[in-house]
């Protein structure tokens, strides 16, 4: 009979794969940041501020144009580190030790069934780091120390409506025009994508100026197909109601009611940093291995019989190129 350190369902490696496999579509945030490994648990980001200002000539046998370094503001801070355990009965530890039956695979479906749970509360973590990276400040409080980062959204890309889109006659296609352009004007991309939640998409729907500049049949059209205005402005607009459940059983939307971020189509803005861990390379030994991003591994108990499961990530969104971002609040 093999040892537990020899069964594939308590091998890192393996609970590593899978927890690595299980995907979540809709959390939409997250996707917009691609993965960045990095040694370690401190993020180190460099926020660029890309020139765009038209290069002279030069006539012939002219030296080279002299041109200054590129403007660059490097910032770290340390990752966010999560590492959530789960025990796991007796029974689960009298499955696994018969291997190639029934009892075993039972064995792999409640672990796996309680992987799958421990990393879509990451999962959803990560997508609310994220959400609040895109507001330009992340806070949190660890150990009970606030900590907070501060991505340097300019203040001009933290615009507030200046009459509320509460209100049917306020003038929302100026403001759109307005706030795209700036993400193309101080980035050099274009606006593509609008986020919304259904009650500020609401707002947009039942205002007497975008009926008038889509026209009445266009916008039942819209809505008939999708539920909400999918396309406006030279915008693609995203109603995201996800969100998340708070320590005090609270719902949360991601993307808060009266909000509006606004992106270019490229992935150019942010990277999810994805730290390092030192994780047991068998159950139970001292030998350890790193790993990067989400991990999982196992530990077996013996006072009182049991398994510990756990499942982790180190990780810290950054962004770098925060002018291709807009959050807007539309209800002063």
């Amino acid at each position: 009979m093999p040892s537990f350190g020899e069964l594939d369902v308590l091998n890192y490696q393996v609970m590593t794969k899978t927890v690595g496999e299980f995907q979540h579509p809709n959390l939409l945030l997250t996707s917009r940041f691609p993965d960045e490994v990095i040694d370690g648990i401190r993020a180190r980001w460099d926020v660029l501020k890309p020139s765009r200002q038209k290069a002279g000539f030069r006539v012939p046998n002219q030296a080279a144009s002299k041109l200054d370094i590129m403007s660059i503001d490097t910032k770290s801070a340390t990752c966010l580190l999560m590492n959530l355990e789960k025990a796991l009965d007796e029974g689960a530890l009298g499955w696994l030790r018969e291997p190639g039956t029934a009892e075993q695979n039972n064995a792999r479906a409640v672990i796996t069934r309680e992987q799958a749970d421990l990393e879509a509360r990451i999962a959803y973590t990560v997508e609310w780091a994220v959400s609040q990276a895109l507001s330009g400040t992340l806070t949190c409080t660890i150990g009970g120390v606030s900590r907070s980062i501060d991505y340097e959204i300019d203040s001009s890309h933290k615009p507030t409506a200046a009459s509320s889109w509460a209100t049917s006659s306020t003038d929302i296609p100026d403001d759109v025009a307005a706030w795209a352009g700036l993400v193309e004007e101080d980035s050099g991309y274009a606006a593509a994508d609008a986020y919304v939640n259904r009650n500020t998409m609401a707002y947009v729907i039942k205002n007497t100026k975008v009926q008038n500049l889509l026209g009445q049949g266009t916008v039942r059209e819209q809505v008939a197909e999708s539920g909400h205005i999918t396309h406006f402005m030279g915008l693609d607009w995203h109603v995201y109601n996800g969100g998340y459940i708070d320590v005090n059983g609270d719902f949360q939307r991601f993307i808060p009611d009266d909000k509006v971020l606004i992106l270019p189509r490229e992935n150019v803005f942010g990277r999810l940093q994805l730290g390092s861990q030192m994780i047991p390379q068998v159950n139970g030994a001292n030998d350890l291995v790193k790993v990067y991003g989400t991990f999982s591994y196992v530990v077996v108990q013996t006072n009182p019989p049991g398994v510990n499961l756990y499942v982790g990530k180190n990780f810290l969104p950054v962004l770098v190129l925060p002018d291709a971002v807009v959050y807007a609040d539309v209800t002063p």
